[in-house]
């Protein structure tokens, strides 16, 4: 399978994962044929792109640290813990579902512990801000697993980050909603949330340790002094917010919003290496590398020798230089494949940019 921008779309193209609108209706099944009906719905609803199955990309099986089904089971608890959180009237239920989501999330992500997350992520603009918070969530446990925490900080960790935005039920909607970029003094407003989201979950249900209530305050954090609410630096920041801080990033720039388009995974995981020990924990950026691929299975790419490429394997101590397969128009010619980590060969080939196939 491979992804394929919604712009790219070809009637014909067969679909290679289920895919999901808005509180987890299942739009399309996997295995489906696209007609130009189905085309312009997945544009019209505002998906980034879809995942086909064909003959250049056969090979490629992409397996989910987190199963579909769990992902779209955590979304629609995160959207009643939001829409709940408005009125004030959180109840017991939805936050015993809150905190068994995250329980059986970090239970797949211990037992996919070896996986590198490689997917690039379908959302639309209806359903971001749960699917943000849910996919914060999970690559924020990632991150803890490789850092060797052990099941109850996980578990600590998984709620603080799925809960990190819960303070933006109470900024103004036309704000966090509005289709173009925030003035000066919208962006003052919204820089409110960590502090008005840790103030709300001290007095919820949740019972949050005070380490997740941390992590909520501190997400925006940056270790230079430049972030906010406080402006803290270095060892000032807890575990919790610089590790939340790095997830937040990674999956809101590689996310469609109304005011600027998604960047590729490759361009975020540069901007997150080039703030590393400035913006960002330097040896927690290092370890997010080697578990986020930056180059994802079936991303096609360009390469420095004039060759177009699909990316085959990662390596999680070299995440620029995958294994990929070289795109030929002859199906008769045998399949080439260039490791750009281990032939030394190659030492001089490097990926230029991600293309559109």
């Amino acid at each position: 399978m491979r992804y394929i921008p919604a712009f790219c779309l070809r009637e014909g193209m067969v679909l290679a994962k289920d895919l999901y609108g808005a509180n987890g209706t299942l739009l399309l099944r996997s295995g489906q044929g696209l007609d130009q009906h189905h085309i312009t719905h997945i544009a019209r609803l505002g998906f980034q792109g879809v995942y086909i199955s064909d003959n250049l990309s056969e090979e490629i099986e992409i397996e989910n640290v987190v199963s579909d089904e769990l992902r779209v089971s955590a979304e629609k608890t995160i959207s009643a813990v939001f829409t709940e959180s408005r009125t004030g009237t959180i109840s017991r239920e939805t936050t015993a579902r809150a905190a068994d989501t995250v329980q059986r999330i970090t239970g797949e992500i211990i037992g996919n512990k070896d996986l590198m997350v490689n997917m690039i992520d379908l959302k639309t603009y209806d359903n971001y801000t749960y699917r943000h918070s849910v996919n914060v969530g999970i690559l924020s446990i990632v991150l803890g697993v490789a850092l060797s925490l052990n099941r109850p900080h996980l578990y600590k960790l998984g709620l603080s980050a799925m809960l990190h935005d819960i303070g933006k039920v109470f900024i103004d909607r036309d704000i966090i909603e509005k289709k173009a970029r925030l003035t000066l003094e919208e962006f003052q407003e919204v820089k409110k949330h960590p502090a008005l989201g840790y103030r709300y979950l001290q007095k919820t249900d949740y019972d949050l340790p005070p380490m997740s209530l941390t992590g909520v305050l501190q997400h925006h954090e940056r270790v230079d002094g430049s972030g906010y609410p406080y402006g803290l630096t270095e060892n000032e920041i807890s575990m919790f917010g610089r590790i939340i801080s790095i997830a937040d990033v990674f999956d809101a720039m590689t996310s469609d919003r109304p005011y600027r388009a998604a960047m590729m995974p490759s361009e975020v995981m540069e901007y997150l290496m080039g703030g590393a020990g400035t913006l960002f924990d330097a040896d927690y950026v290092y370890l997010f590398t080697r578990k986020v691929a930056a180059f994802p299975l079936g991303t096609c790419v360009l390469l420095s020798n004039g060759l177009t490429a699909i990316v085959t394997e990662n390596y999680a101590d070299c995440c620029l230089r995958p294994k990929v397969k070289i795109i030929c128009d002859d199906a008769a010619v045998p399949a080439t494949y260039y490791d750009l980590k281990n032939d030394r060969s190659l030492t001089g080939v490097t990926i230029v940019r991600v293309i559109e196939m």
